[in-house]
């Protein structure tokens, strides 16, 4: 068997050569395509992602100020409940004054409402309180000097 020259191979060589030449001319063509497309896909990437970033920085600023209008909120709420507890304390003691007051004048009211009305003034523009209104009058001023 006979080889073939080397100068017979040469355009086989050439042509293969030349083949596999367009071959990457059309591969890089495609790849720069697609680095082109990237390249404007990354800025449209960085945009998002600075949109992003400063989201992500509005919600931490959110979040922190939340958090401190919650604290302060709390803090008032406890100064509230503190004032709330102290005027609780406070109603409880007038009430008991009260009820102590009611207890000293109970014997004076049933008196007084058991005593006989005195004589009708003559009729005047004003009316005169009866016996239970003078009681409870009475009454209110006992509890007032006892507060």
């Amino acid at each position: 068997m006979a080889l073939p020259s080397v100068e017979a191979l040469a355009p086989l060589v050439n042509l293969t050569l030349a083949v596999l030449f367009a071959g990457t001319l059309f591969m890089l063509a495609r790849l720069h395509g697609r680095v082109a497309a990237m390249r404007g896909a990354q800025a449209e990437l960085r945009g998002l992602l600075r949109a992003c970033s400063d989201a992500v920085d509005g919600a931490e600023r959110s979040v922190t100020s939340l958090r401190q209008a919650a604290q302060n909120l709390a803090g008032d709420l406890g100064r509230t409940m503190d004032e709330a507890e102290s005027l609780r304390v406070e109603i409880d003691r007038t009430c008991a004054a009260a009820s102590q007051a009611l207890e000293r004048l109970g014997p004076l009211v049933r008196e007084e409402v058991a005593s006989p009305p005195p004589a009708p003034p003559a009729p005047t523009q004003r009316t005169q309180a009866g016996p239970v209104e003078r009681a409870a009058m009475r009454l209110f001023r006992e509890t007032i000097r006892g507060l």
